[in-house]
């Protein structure tokens, strides 16, 4: 069975939670499991981006007619152009099989790679891609409680500016004149609620569409 968006997003989540689970280690020191919390929440915005771009790749094909988002993707002109020159390789071997699809689904991939899905807007584009950009209700139904659309875009987004906070600027507080390495506080507590909540999403957009 195909290694599928939504296994290769409960892999990542489940990643994120190993790694929380070990910064509870006693055996290492305050700072490195403060760090692995740190990574625990950026594997989590890892399982949604991931699960986003093989969804879009997955999808692909499923369309009459192409959505908008995804027809409007442009591709370098010399990839088309090394795309073609194998296509056509390809059909001159043994059996005949050239098999163009699968060098544009490549060719998708690998353009995918250009774009980001984290944020609720990123989100939002990745959906149209896939011919589901209304679906934000029932995706917010999914979630369950009383969430709605503005609180998911409010969750989400914060969730990603932390994520960005570590990766971008090692999570260095923010200070004009630093005199030491000091970090914003990372608790478990906060990494734990952040995970829950992207696998929840993941889930729900998974239910959803």
């Amino acid at each position: 069975m195909a290694f599928s968006s939504y296994d290769a997003a409960s892999h990542a989540v489940g990643r994120s939670t190993a790694l929380l689970e070990g910064a509870r280690s006693s055996e290492l020191p305050s700072t490195v499991r403060a760090d692995m919390r740190r990574l625990s929440l950026v594997m989590a915005v890892a399982a949604l981006d991931t699960y986003m771009h093989r969804l879009v790749v997955e999808r692909g094909f499923a369309h009459d007619e192409l959505p908008n988002a995804l027809a409007d993707l442009t591709v370098p002109f010399g990839r088309l152009v090394a795309q073609a020159d194998e296509t056509r390789s390809a059909a001159r071997r043994p059996a005949h099989n050239s098999r163009p699809r699968v060098g544009v689904k490549r060719q998708l991939r690998n353009r995918l790679l250009r774009e980001t899905f984290q944020r609720f807007d990123d989100i939002a584009r990745g959906l149209g891609m896939i011919d589901r950009s209304g679906r934000w209700s029932a995706i917010a139904a999914q979630m369950g409680g009383v969430i709605d659309t503005n609180d998911l875009r409010r969750q989400l987004n914060t969730i990603v500016d932390r994520r960005n906070q570590i990766v971008h600027e090692g999570d260095y507080l923010r200070l004009d004149r630093p005199q030491s390495s000091k970090r914003n506080a990372m608790t478990s507590r906060e990494a734990r609620q952040a995970i829950e909540f992207v696998a929840r999403f993941i889930d729900s957009i998974h239910a959803a569409i």
